[in-house]
This record gives structure tokens, C-alpha cells and sequence, in this order.
């Protein structure tokens, strides 16, 4: 009798489950802490544009450009010290999220993660958040960072473990790198050709002219083999950044409990 009860409720365990267990299977949310592309089964890549220098704000009207032209989406990784989060850029950072595009943290410096100590690392981060939400006059969650340097190893000051826990303890979930980086226009379509390109893929590039010349090569060359072009929560089946009218104002108590 007493195992007959223990198979029944073990069922009713199970079947509890399975709603969560297909949402998990249905869904792309990635487990891994350092993304490097998205589902290899789904026809999709990811263009993304670091750095986004206040004298190459031109670039970044470009790109976005592009995107209106084609109907594609990028995401956009820009540092505070290049200048460009600032409120007179306020029109050109409107124009990225009004294209569909998405804004991802690539720090407020561009030195490794590890050249600062645990708590100055997520104030900095609290800083980019804060000038981010100032540029734009409203709070823009970003959910993605990408690494200066494209790796977290570098620095003396913490070790790997250390920033990954810093950087969950301040609200990222991930870090993410890319699998395709060449920026030279005349060889965009052999990265197609020698498939170097593949479902998931995100394609590393920043905001200068021959950047955006060879963006200009590959977009309509990836629409013709059938690629969508998307942001990154889209390559990862995640919902748009959520905005809201309080600014972000970084407080340390905030993720002292956390």
C-alpha cells in the first residue's frame, strides 16, 4: 500500500512538471553564463556593433539606416567614456530603439572587468545604466553586456568567479561574445559562401566605415539565403528591454542582500 502511494505521488510530481518542462523545451533562453551564438536549428544571426565613439555617431546613424532599409534589427554595445551617451545624442539613440534595434551595456570604460575591485566593478556598471537612462529621458533595461576585450579573464584585481558573480549580482544573467568577426567588405560574402555564417551566429563589428560597408554587403546577401537579421533577446527568444519613466540611480544598498 505504502508503495503504491509512492508511485502515485511520484506521478503526480511528474505531471506537475511537464508544463515547466515544455516551456523550458519550447523556449530559447540560454543556460550558460557566456553566450557565443544562439540555436543552431533556427535560421537567424545577429549583427552587433561595439564601442558607437561620440565622433563616429554618423556610423551608428548608418547602421540604422540599414536596418529601416532592409527591416533588420542590430544590437548596439556602446561605452560611456567614447561619449556617446550623452543627452545630445538623445535623438540618435531614440532612432535605435525606434528601428527596433537593442542597447547592450559594453561598460563604462573599455578596460577588462577584472582591472577594478568587486564593488567599483557594479558601480560602474550602476554608471552606465545611469547615463544610458539620462540619454534616452527614460529607463531602458538592458539585459545584455558584452565584455571590453571580449573576455573576462583580463585584469589582476578579480578573478572570472568574481565578476561573474558581480555581474549577476547587479542583474545580468549573461555575457556575450560573438562566433564571426570580419569586417573587411570585400570578403562579407564568403563568410556566407565558406559558412562561416551558420544559424545563431553573431557577427561581431564596430562603428566605423568599413564596418558599415561591409554590413551594407552582407545584409541583403544573408536575406537572400533566408537568415533573419535580429536583435539579440530575439536570437534568444526574450521579450524587448522593458522601459519605464523612473531613471535608474545607482545605490549600492540596492544589491548589498542580493
Amino acid at each position: 500500500m505504502k508503495m503504491w502511494k509512492r508511485m502515485l505521488a511520484l506521478c503526480l510530481c511528474l505531471c506537475a512538471l511537464l508544463p515547466f518542462a515544455a516551456a523550458c523545451a519550447e523556449g530559447d533562453a540560454p543556460e550558460d553564463f557566456v553566450l557565443e551564438h544562439g540555436s543552431r536549428e533556427k535560421k537567424m544571426v545577429a549583427l552587433t556593433v561595439d564601442d558607437c565613439y561620440y565622433n563616429r555617431r554618423e556610423r551608428i546613424v548608418e547602421d540604422v539606416a540599414l536596418c529601416n532599409k532592409y527591416g533588420v534589427h542590430m544590437t548596439f554595445f556602446p561605452v560611456v567614456k567614447t561619449g556617446c551617451l550623452v543627452e545630445k545624442c538623445r535623438d540618435i539613440w531614440q532612432s535605435v530603439v525606434d528601428a527596433g534595434c537593442e542597447i547592450g551595456c559594453h561598460g563604462y570604460q573599455h578596460m577588462h572587468l577584472g582591472s577594478f575591485d568587486y564593488w567599483t566593478l557594479i558601480k560602474r556598471l550602476g554608471r552606465w545604466q545611469e547615463e544610458l537612462d539620462k540619454t534616452l529621458g527614460y529607463h531602458y533595461q538592458t539585459r545584455w553586456l558584452r565584455a571590453p576585450g571580449g573576455t573576462i579573464t583580463g585584469g589582476r584585481k578579480l578573478s572570472a568567479a568574481k565578476i561573474e558573480s558581480a555581474l549577476k549580482r547587479f542583474g545580468y544573467d549573461h555575457i556575450v561574445y560573438w562566433d564571426v568577426s570580419e569586417n573587411n567588405p570585400d570578403k562579407a560574402l564568403a563568410l556566407l559562401e565558406e559558412g562561416k555564417i551558420q544559424n545563431g551566429s553573431i557577427l561581431l563589428y564596430h562603428t566605423n566605415k568599413k564596418d558599415t560597408r561591409c554590413m551594407e554587403v552582407l545584409i541583403p546577401a544573408l536575406l537572400e539565403h533566408g537568415f533573419e537579421v535580429v536583435t539579440l533577446s530575439e536570437l534568444f527568444g526574450f521579450d524587448p528591454p522593458e522601459i519605464s519613466d523612473e531613471l535608474y540611480v545607482y545605490d549600492r544598498a540596492n544589491y548589498e542582500d542580493k
